[in-house]
């Protein structure tokens, strides 16, 4: 059997940390290397290379076709004896040597050690051997008499499966020398010797120095229009001339300090020339001696800070009235400037890539030589997705940290954990790729891997972290190397960073103590305490319960005796009612006797005379005798007592009549006796009386035909004379000559002399009867008055029963109340019992249940708190400090460096120094996982994706392409470098077409394009589920997708709260989410062409929208502590500014909104990012029409930026563009599901669609719509 020989290697400081980072990683291996204090690399290989033969795995790592001399060899023992017991399923232990070939007999020394995958079978690049293996000592070689394993046939055999990776880094390594002399091509900057900030005007002062006025305009020039960058003096070969380090000068690998410091101010106001003897008089500190410029010119330079900088200024300007705020608005403005280099240079961004080109160019240099790479056949697999290795299986998750994942979320995570060697994930817009990373990386520290999360995006990285839960197993920090790098940390990422990661640490650990320790006990503690507050409140319930029904039973009892005394009182009074009646009845009955005598009244039916009375009546019967007719006969008077009243009231009349008519009668005695023996009446008066009479009867008849007043009269009047003859006449007329019973001789008088004397006699009796009536009925009349003056008449008094009723009354009321109350007791009893779940029990029968359960609970708290009375103390102590604001501080400053050693999550950017994982004692990662992949060119993916064994690439080439140069404007691209470069037609330039047909795999993302079209599913996932925008706002997007994109919540609350409406149409409200304001025109409606890289009318517009926004915003409730977060994105910094001078002059110089947070950018600041409501200038503008031919390679027609732009809103998108530069231009759109791209008029088909749904609108229809829509001003 063939024997391995290996030997110790000279150097063995790679190895150690390789060992010593698997031990962190896999700390079960640790039982292997107890008492084992030093030389851990010899006692790791005596473990790995075991005493018997054993099957091993080996593979050709050399990344050069140099097998005749030497070859990166790496040995895997599948099922190792001794490592397998300590590892999981999946993983084994890979030993890398040198193997020199030219050698007869060769041995291998072994240099660095990875974990890896623990494939049953050798993958497609190693060779299956088996063999055993012999250690060599200094000096020992291996025996010629020993059959060697390492042979020529293998050197054949094995596969060269780098070398064509080597040739393709070959090409790469070219490109960065390419750049490195774009950039010394490039290269102009001025000296400044110092700088200010103008707080009020919010712009830069620097005093630069120039050689000469020629020197000068020449880089002003240069540098106008560009994104500045400040560079420390180190920068430089020279320290007042700005000169680049050649390739080969040692000091190009210093550190530089850099700060990102924003482009010229625009017109006559970017500088102004100083004579040295200003500059001497204002900086007297200056001495112009040290200058090595015969002539020097000196100017202040005037630069506008970056969108990032003047967001961070505007969200800290305080409230005017809050001195404690303006005082920590000093802080913070304070704290900014001292990132900004007080002397230096001042370049633009190109010139800021060259150490990060020195940086790449050694990163290819040790890929090459397989060194510091930690993922031993990453060269394989990274230009041919086909050699990366497939998981057997993808993992079951029982158990998910966030359980809102969709399906196609949670295959992407098990496609994470699953692949061997790389992943890939494909995120379109608001998909939740980030939810993703931050699911994947929790279940990754589950399984005990360390994590390096990176990205060419500094926001990125920082908002994948703030998306993961905090967990006490997850230790993470956030790496960047001192000034600028800290410096482009977001507020998310802070969070990460230096102290505030551990506390962030603590904070989970302390959380983590109390929900399994201290929680338990105190949820116990809570709960007895709980059930007894409980208790309580039952059992004053109960004792309520007994007081109120107590208190009903006695105004129950109260009701009853009252009630028996109202029976009794009503009795009394009814008695007392019976005795008013009658005394009153008895009364009105003497009143009406005593009327009936005066003649006042009629008696009534019934009414019994006195004897008195009766005399009277008696007394009045004597009228008979005297020739008076009578209405009655005393017979009648007795025989009816019920009328005697009537009859004597009767008899009274015709008394009174009589007695009326004394004075008739004395008049007709004496009248008689005038008239002697004869009649009273004559023949001619006799005579007379017959024709009146014949005349009346004629006028009767003539009125039965004639009823008029004047007949009337006429016979009234005959009439009358008729009486007055008759009373001449011989018969007396006065009708109580009717009363007697002989009238005749009183009405028809033959002899008048006897009727006198009849008359005479008769009269005198009628007096003297008189009299003795007048003195019975006197008498009577008396005895009346007497009796009603005498007699008393007690009223019934009711008042004691209203008393006993207002009683009663009182009580009924109180016994409602009563009731109320009760019932309320009743229901406060049942809310009281659902407290604690009970069901179908009383109030009695739950407290004496809770009573035994408390008592079981306390026993149960006893027990527990006997248990963990060694520890509880402990924890306690532990939460306290952990809590402690001020102990993650000491701590840091105590073991910052051992944290961050043992952190299994590390954050950096894809850019960053490798010293700083160095510096901060970190080595290598089990896993990389890279966002926003395509932003990046390849080879900024290459130090993250050294650093690890598995590679995951998250990602959307549909999205923004990697930058060129770093700035903030969309055209840093390098295709976009070229146009411009090659519209100047400058030969001696580096940027041409023909350099990035050569460089484009390069610059573009190409690279992650490639390998997911070539991916197999089961390392590859697209989210088509997006959860962000609006459905109507997706439709759009799905244009650059070929409708694959789905809405995960199409009935979430999207509610934007704007309206706006003008004469004719309503542009925006609660219906509509998505307006293209058309500038083809201005607001006037004339064609309108600008700046390329401004446009006042967008401007104008967007200043105008966000007044009438902040306005509506107030109305719905926003205000200064809770505003509505507006997001403006534009390609162009300059057309920022432009919006930021248009907000002031509409907004009465302010910046900031009362209801509305406003942040300012340009999209490339923007990608990752969302806002509730979003505005997009486009700003490009040609004033032509649609119809011209444009090139589909211009900026605004590139579909990456306006996807990403059009994609950060979640509730409403307003664009504002020019309609004529897009809606005919082609777009090479990139096929989905193939390799290739497809030449698609993609705009001219969004316009189409909004079109149809009347989402298009013109400049000027909605400056109308904004004057109409805005709310009055209270």
């Amino acid at each position: 059997m063939a024997t391995l020989f290996w030997k110790l290697s000279d150097r063995e400081t790679r190895l150690e940390q390789n060992i010593t980072h698997i031990l962190k990683a896999k700390p079960s291996l640790e039982p292997l290397f107890e008492n084992v204090a030093s030389d851990i690399s010899t006692h790791f290989l005596n473990i790995f290379f075991p005493s018997m033969p054993t099957v091993c795995y080996v593979a050709n790592l050399s990344l050069q076709d140099k097998s005749a001399q030497r070859i990166n060899l790496a040995i895997r023992i599948p099922q190792h004896p001794a490592f397998s017991a300590y590892l999981d399923e999946h993983s084994s232990l890979v030993v890398i040597g040198y193997w020199g070939t030219r050698s007869s007999t060769p041995y291998l020394i072994p240099e660095s050690v990875i974990i890896s995958h623990n494939s049953e079978h050798p993958t497609n690049y190693e060779h299956e051997l088996e063999c055993e293996y012999q250690f060599l000592g200094e000096g020992e070689y291996p025996s010629r008499g020993i059959q060697n394993v390492l042979t020529p046939q293998l050197v054949e055999e094995l596969p060269k499966i780098s070398v064509l990776a080597n040739e393709r880094l070959e090409e790469w390594r070219k490109f960065l020398g390419f750049k490195k002399e774009l950039i010394r091509q490039k290269s102009v900057g001025l000296r400044y010797l110092t700088i200010n900030y103008d707080e009020q005007k919010h712009i830069f002062k620097l005093l630069a120095i120039a050689n000469s006025q020629q020197d000068f305009e020449l880089v002003r020039r240069a540098l106008a229009r560009k994104d500045l960058q400040l560079f420390d003096l180190n920068t430089s070969t020279d320290p007042w001339k700005f000169e680049l380090p050649s390739l080969e000068d040692k000091r190009q690998n210093k550190q530089k300090v850099k700060f990102e410091l924003g482009q010229f101010k625009r017109g006559k106001n970017a500088f102004s020339l100083l004579n040295p003897d200003e500059v001497k008089n204002v900086f007297q500190h200056i001495d112009l001696k040290d200058i090595p410029f015969s002539a020097p010119v000196f100017a202040w330079l005037n630069i506008e800070p970056t969108e990032d900088w003047k967001n961070k200024v505007t969200n800290l300007v305080p409230d005017q009235s809050d001195e404690e705020a303006i005082l920590q608005y000093r802080e913070d403005i304070k704290e900014m400037l001292e990132t900004v280099p007080s002397t230096g240079f001042v370049s633009f961004a190109l010139i800021g890539d060259w150490s990060l080109v020195d940086r790449q160019d050694r990163i290819l240099r040790n890929l090459k030589q397989n060194e510091n790479c930690y993922a031993p056949y990453l060269s394989s697999y990274l230009f041919d997705i086909t050699q990366a290795q497939l998981p057997n299986l993808l993992p079951e998750i029982k158990e998910w940290f966030n359980s809102n994942l969709n399906n196609a979320q949670k295959r992407a995570v098990q496609k994470m954990l699953a692949a061997p060697d790389l992943c890939l994930i494909q995120g379109p817009p608001g998909t939740g790729k980030t939810t993703v990373i931050a699911e994947a990386i929790l279940q990754l520290v589950k399984q005990g891997k360390t994590i390096l999360l990176s990205s060419q995006s500094h926001d990125a990285i920082d908002n994948a972290l703030s998306r993961i839960t905090n967990h006490p197993s997850l230790r993470a920090v956030r790496l960047a190397k001192q000034g600028r790098g800290r410096d482009k940390i977001t507020e998310d990422g802070k969070l990460f960073s230096g102290e505030q990661a551990l506390a962030r640490h603590y904070e989970a650990l302390s959380h983590d103590i109390q929900v399994r320790f201290l929680t338990p006990l105190q949820q116990q503690e809570a709960q007895i305490d709980a059930l007894k507050t409980w208790l309580n409140q039952a059992e004053f319930l109960q004792l309520d319960a007994q007081k109120l029904e107590q208190q009903r039973q006695s105004i129950k009892q109260q009701g009853i005796e009252k009630r028996q005394q109202q029976q009794q009182a009503q009795k009394a009074f009814q008695q007392q009612q019976l005795e008013y009646q009658v005394h009153e009845q008895r009364l009105v009955e003497l009143q009406q006797l005593q009327d009936l005598l005066s003649g006042q009244s009629i008696a009534p039916q019934g009414l019994v005379l006195s004897d008195m009375m009766k005399n009277i009546a008696d007394r009045l019967f004597e009228l008979d005798s005297y020739q008076v007719k009578l209405p009655f006969q005393i017979a009648d008077f007795r025989f009816y007592p019920e009328s005697q009243a009537q009859i004597l009231m009767a008899l009274l009349d015709v008394w009174q009549n009589i007695h009326s008519s004394f004075e008739v009668m004395e008049q007709d005695i004496t009248r008689l006796q005038q008239a002697g023996q004869g009649g009273l009446t004559s023949i001619e008066t006799q005579l007379k009386v017959q024709q009146l009479q014949q005349e009346i009867e004629q006028l009767a008849n003539q009125m039965d035909l004639d009823d008029s007043e004047e007949v009337s009269n006429l016979w009234r009047l005959k009439r009358r004379e008729v009486n007055q003859l008759k009373q001449q006449s011989g018969g007396l007329t006065h009708e109580c000559y009717q009363l007697f019973k002989d009238r005749d001789q009183f009405l028809n008088i033959k002899n008048a002399q006897s009727t006198a004397m009849l008359l005479a006699e008769r009269l005198e009796k009628f007096k003297q009867f008189g009299q003795c009536l007048n003195g019975q009925i006197t008498e009577a009349s008396q005895s009346l008055t007497a009796q009603m003056q005498a007699f008393e008449i007690n009223v019934p008094d009711n008042a004691p029963i209203k008393q006993i009723e207002r009683e009663i009354q009182n009580l009924l009321d109180q016994y409602k109340t009563t009731e109320i109350q009760l019932q309320k007791q009743q229901d406060a009893e049942q809310q009281h019992l659902q407290q604690q779940n009970f069901q179908n029990t009383c109030l009695s029968e739950s407290i004496k249940s809770t009573q035994n359960h408390i008592s079981y609970l306390q026993q149960q708290y006893q027990d527990s708190k006997t248990q963990n009375q060694n520890w509880h103390g402990l924890f306690e102590d532990w939460v306290q400090s952990l809590n402690n604001p001020q102990q993650s501080k000491l701590d840091w400053e105590l073991m910052s460096q051992e944290y961050t050693q043992n952190c299994n999550l590390v954050a950096i950017s894809c850019n960053e120094n490798s010293r700083t994982l160095q510096d901060a004692g970190i080595d290598g990662f089990d896993v990389v996982i890279i966002d926003e992949v395509s932003k990046a060119t390849p080879i900024e993916l290459l130090m993250p994706l050294m650093r690890a064994r598995k590679a995951i690439l998250v990602g959307d080439h549909r999205q923004l392409p990697p930058m060129f140069q770093e700035g903030q404007d969309a055209t840093e691209t390098f295709e976009d470098l070229v146009e411009v470069e090659d519209e100047n037609q400058d030969r001696s330039n580096l940027l041409t077409k023909d350099n990035f047909k050569r460089y484009e795999k390069l610059v573009t993302a190409s690279l992650f394009k490639e390998l997911f079209e070539k991916a197999p599913n089961v390392l590859r996932e697209r989210l088509t589920t997006q959860f962000r925008m609006h459905p109507s706002i997706m439709k759009m997007i799905n244009y650059f997708y070929d409708g694959q994109l789905t809405c995960g919540n199409p009935d979430a609350q999207r509610e934007h709260q704007v309206v706006l409406k003008s004469k004719l149409n309503t542009l925006v409200d609660a219906n509509k989410h998505l307006l293209w304001v058309d500038t083809s025109n201005d607001e006037k409606g004339v064609s309108y062409r600008d700046d390329e890289s401004s446009n006042l009318t967008e401007a104008k517009l967007i200043a105008k929208t966000l007044i009438n926004i902040n306005l509506q915003m107030k109305q719905q409730g926003y205000h200064s502590k809770n505003k509505q977060k507006v997001g403006v994105v534009s390609f162009y910094q300059s057309q920022c500014r432009t919006i930021r001078d248009e907000i002031r002059k509409a907004n009465g110089g302010k910046l900031d909104f009362d209801a509305i947070h406003v942040e300012i950018n340009t999209v490339i600041r923007y990608q990752g990012k969302e806002k509730p409501i979003i505005l997009i200038s486009l700003v490009r503008n040609d004033g032509k029409p649609k119809e011209y031919r444009r090139s589909s390679r211009a900026n605004i027609a590139r579909f990456e930026f306006i996807n990403v732009a059009m994609s950060r809103a979640q509730n409403l998108l307003m664009v504002f563009g020019a309609r004529s530069m897009l809606e005919l231009r082609d777009v090479n759109l990139p096929n989905m599901d193939k390799p290739g791209t497809s030449k698609r008029k993609i705009y001219q088909d969004i316009f189409n669609r909004l079109d149809r749904e009347g989402q298009v609108c013109t400049a000027r229809e909605f400056i109308q719509a904004c004057e109409i829509s805005k709310p009055q001003v209270a």
